[in-house]
């Protein structure tokens, strides 16, 4: 996203260009929105001007003429040609630096496609509408939602509003006002004014509880994924007239399958509410483990398509619309939830494809043999145990597990065990505790440093490895939803999969909750 940021804009004027090393000394008192235009023999034939910041002297770029012009499409020219955490400089028709502007990380990438239209199903839902702070996606509000917006009244929040509302076209029907800062709202709003009112705030989204989305606070990653979720629509064949695909993809680069999915499948059930047959090519996530290479589709290397459709053919269809990219965090889950209660993804050949069902049973037999009588156990341990994350269950250690399978035992009729976890350290333990009986697959297993977490073990990107990570956990976890008993050492995503694959036929389960 691009934001406005403060900023000095200075103006150095010379017969030849200074040094780098110069402009490197000049730079180490300033700050590091500051920018520098350099102009080279100023009101002559042979003149010319550049610009110099601390982002293109610490990266050694050359230097180039970084000025934008103001107009209603500065922020999106900006998001397409600044680096990341780089400032450029925007200029008016005078000449006259206007605004330092900035490209900051969000989970949210605007794709500035509409041919599908906005859905303003969520704004409609509020009379006043505060957008705190000119950026990239306040002014695309501005200019694309807000013009069809049902509401009354639009307050925008920092003096940066004033030096763009003379290029952006007023919306119609919509009364604007402009505070300098966002105290200026409690001295001026009467009480009625606080009466369905929603705050588009410059935060990133969280895991977190939904007292903010309850209070009326949302952040532009949330606002923006709502509102133009379906714009990016695309017409590429002829195949399947009658149905509007629409293909998720999205940057996963910590997930783990079922993270993966949680979020996915939470929009995939949002847009069938909203009239839409789901698909996945998940081509966007190079960092995650298991992608091979850039735009490696770690979706379809593991998965079919829901409702039997093919990628192929989906991609040949008449209407299909393309996902804005976005992280499906706890307030985005919670409000899609609600839109899409009673929907289903259907599955009329499984979920996995053949190369998974074919890894799977080739070892079914070789580490599962008597699944009637195994005990089943999941432990997490890696960073679930080192180095959780905010807001994830807590799990049980391997010897408060082993207590349990103990006190088991006796009355839960296994004579096997068989072990699920991607820690070497818990594997060991356990198989020096239970020797023979217990079993376990031939997937790697890991141990994390303090303050690592599993995502982050370095891993050889070559050919095939990304399908290997990803089928040995499927298979751990089928596996281990064939078994007669379950014990978990906590909620995640692999206890999910195991009881939805069990399909309520464990004969007992116990899962920590601590």
């Amino acid at each position: 996203m691009i934001i406005s940021v403060p900023g000095e804009y200075y103006v150095y004027e010379a017969e030849d260009a200074p040094s780098r090393e110069s402009l490197s000394l000049f730079f180490q008192d300033l700050g590091e929105n500051d920018i520098l235009e350099v102009r080279v023999r100023p009101g002559t034939p042979a003149g010319y001007s550049y610009h110099v910041t601390r982002y293109f002297l610490e990266h050694q770029l050359d230097f180039m003429n970084l000025a934008l012009p103001k107009g209603s499409d500065t922020f999106c020219l900006a998001s397409q040609v600044c680096p990341y955490h780089a400032v450029l400089p925007v200029i008016d028709a005078n000449g006259s630096c206007v605004s330092i502007v900035k490209k900051i990380w969000t989970y949210y990438q605007h794709p500035y496609q509409y041919g599908g239209g906005l859905d303003l199903s969520f704004l409609n839902r509020y009379e006043r509408i505060v957008l705190v702070s000119l950026n990239e996606y306040s002014i695309e509000l501005y200019k694309k939602a807000i013009p069809l917006w049902n509401g009354k009244k639009l307050y925008l929040i920092g003096e940066d509003w004033n030096d763009y509302l003379d290029v952006l076209p007023a919306p119609p029907n919509v009364p604007v006002t402009v505070y300098g800062q966002m105290d200026e709202i409690g001295k001026n709003f009467r009480e009625e004014d606080y009466v369905r009112l929603l705050y588009i705030a410059d935060k990133l989204p969280e895991n977190e509880g939904i007292s903010r989305y309850e209070h009326g606070i949302m952040s532009y990653d949330e606002v923006m994924a709502l509102t133009f979720f379906f714009s990016y629509a695309t017409h590429p064949g002829t195949r399947h007239p009658g149905r509007r695909f629409f293909l998720i993809d999205a940057r996963f680069n910590l997930e783990g399958i079922f993270g993966i999915w949680n979020k996915v499948f939470t929009a995939a059930r949002y847009a069938m509410a909203k009239g839409y047959t789901p698909a996945f090519a998940i081509t966007s996530s190079d960092d995650n483990i298991y992608s091979d290479h850039p735009g490696d589709d770690i979706w379809n290397k593991f998965f079919l398509q829901p409702e039997g459709f093919s990628l192929p053919e989906i991609r040949e269809s008449c209407h299909l619309t393309l996902s804005p990219n976005m992280n499906v965090l706890t307030i985005m889950r919670h409000i899609m939830d609600e839109v899409s209660k009673g929907q289903t993804i259907l599955w009329p050949d499984g979920i996995f494809n053949s190369h998974v069902k074919n890894y799977i049973a080739g070892r079914k037999q070789r580490f599962l043999p008597h699944p009637e009588r195994t005990l089943g156990v999941l432990v997490r341990g890696t960073d679930y145990i080192h180095n959780p994350l905010p807001n994830h269950p807590r799990q049980a250690p391997v010897e408060m597990v082993m207590e349990k399978i103990s006190e088991a035992e006796a009355s839960w009729g296994f004579d096997w065990i068989y072990l699920a976890t991607e820690d070497q350290e818990i594997c060991q333990k356990m198989e020096k505790h239970y020797g023979s009986r217990l079993s376990f697959t031939d997937q790697e297993r890991y141990t994390v440093k303090p303050g690592q977490l599993l995502s982050q073990i370095p891993r050889e990107k070559s050919e095939g490895n990304g399908f290997r990570l990803g089928a040995e956990y499927l298979c751990s976890v089928h596996l281990l939803s064939q078994c007669r008993c379950l014990i978990a050492s906590g909620e995640c995503g692999a206890l999910t999969e195991a009881l939805r694959e069990n399909g309520g036929k464990y004969q007992h389960v116990f899962v920590f909750h601590l």
